[in-house]
């Protein structure tokens, strides 16, 4: 069969039928299961791990183009797919298939929704250090097939650091397993960093085993404010040149938080959250209070409970679709933590000679940066936008990736920004090859397509 040419619904809906139960395949629902646009012509539901290979292999076979689908809030990421031949439905595999609180080791299928796992944990005084922008609708394999992550990278890293183990179902049929239940596990290949972040592309995950970390006992967030991100820039220098050891370092954007009692002038947010101990805690607050206090609008303000659960929901928006989706673009950046500022000032400056709306955020630790622009219906300015936002990127020696914009934006102005010859690409496309070399799996979405 010729690539990018649509399979025979008939029979591949009957191969489909064959391995799966039958009310398990049925005819795509284009308004509710369409992936950034493009509709699936059938979605199979599946509630294992076999039966997610058994789908793979035959689409294989048939050149189908397959779409992993979980909670379904993310599917904005990446690409639009030229075609959707098979909507895979992960959320029958939603069970918790393995806890050690005393090891401190989970183990959840990949349709398990986040929010369904953190309460579990917090049952036991324990959580996932892992805490990306999420609906309740939004999985853990989900999570980990675009690396997504949240305030607490600051402190405890992505899902690089706290994944210890998955399986995998294959196109060629098999279900494999890499790493274990055991936080140090360093035996062979560590294969399941190759699955993180991948789209999917090397294969469909099925099972994930994570790292879970003891509930703080106390947890404050000093929120300060600051007039511009040069400002922030010269405050976050000095706080990082301190011993400080935090669990969310953000620059926010005051318009994205609710009202604070700030001076007008405090256009920028600096939040710094700390846990551990009471005593701890008040000291570490105290120390970058001090730190910030020269280059900040006036005094910060202390959150802690469901206020500060609140503002780290509003401050970290960005990372979530937009609701208004038509008209808006939304940046993800990465650089230097020393750049960010810097680019933050670029973002806004490129928004207003276009006339443009921005609002931004930022890991301040790591640089990661979030802008979001809109108010114009034309593509080509979104498009020159971006063009010029990942421009100044560039020039600083980091990158911009397109997490949202309508799709005629997404392909002129190229949502991944790499290129086919660039050595990291050069991996991918080897690992592509090897994992799936029909390209069935997300086909066209990735940065090797």
């Amino acid at each position: 069969m010729a690539p990018n040419s649509a399979p025979d619904s008939a029979e591949l809906q009957q191969a489909l039928a064959a391995e799966l139960p039958a009310d398990a395949v049925a005819p795509g629902n284009p308004e509710r299961d369409a992936v950034d646009g493009a509709p699936p012509s059938l979605r199979a539901y599946v509630d294992s791990p076999a039966a997610v290979a058994a789908v793979l292999a035959i689409c294989q076979r048939l050149d189908a183009v397959v779409v992993p689908h979980g909670g379904g809030t993310h599917l904005s990421l990446g690409l639009p797919p030229e075609q959707v031949d098979v909507l895979l439905d992960l959320s029958g595999l939603d069970q918790v298939i393995e806890y050690r609180p005393e090891d401190l080791t989970l183990a959840v299928a990949a349709g398990a929704p986040l929010a369904d796992v953190q309460r579990l944990l917090a049952e036991a005084g324990q959580m996932l250090a892992l805490d990306p922008a999420s609906t309740p609708a939004s999985t853990i394999g989900g999570m980990v097939a675009a690396n997504l992550s949240g305030p607490r990278r600051a402190g405890s890293g992505t899902a690089r650091d706290l994944v210890i183990g998955l399986e995998v179902a294959g196109v060629n049929g098999l279900v494999t397993r890499s790493g274990g239940m055991v936080v140090k596990n360093v035996t062979g290949y560590d294969l399941p960093k190759a699955h993180i972040g991948a789209f999917g592309t090397l294969g469909v995950i099925t099972r994930v085993n994570l790292k879970i970390t003891p509930r703080p006992s106390v947890e404050r967030t000093l929120v300060s404010p600051l007039g511009d991100p040069a400002a922030a820039g010269a405050a976050i220098g000095a706080v990082i040149g301190s011993p400080l050891v935090s669990s969310g370092f953000d620059l926010v954007q005051r318009t994205l938080t609710p009202d604070f009692d700030f001076d007008d002038s405090a256009a920028w947010l600096l939040a710094i959250r700390v846990a551990g101990t009471e005593g701890g805690v008040a000291e570490q607050l105290a120390m970058t209070a001090k730190a910030v206090a020269p280059n900040a609008n006036g005094d910060g303000v202390t959150l802690e409970g469901e206020e500060q659960d609140r503002f780290w929901t509003d401050a970290d928006a960005l990372a979530r679709p937009s609701a208004e989706p038509a008209g808006q673009i939304t940046c993800r950046l990465s650089a230097l933590s020393s750049q960010t500022p810097s680019l933050l000032g670029s973002a806004a400056d490129i928004g207003e000679d276009l006339g443009l709306r921005t609002v931004a955020s930022a890991r301040a630790l790591n640089g990661v940066a979030r802008v979001r622009a809109g108010g114009s219906d034309a593509a080509a300015v979104l498009t020159d936008f971006a063009q010029r936002l990942r421009a100044a990127a560039e020039r600083l020696g980091g990158a911009l990736v397109i997490e949202s914009a309508p799709t005629e934006v997404k392909h002129a102005a190229g949502v991944w920004g790499v290129s086919a010859d660039a050595p990291d690409a050069q991996a991918m496309e080897a690992l592509r090859s090897a994992f799936d070399p029909g390209r069935i799996i997300n086909r066209g979405r990735f940065v090797v397509t």
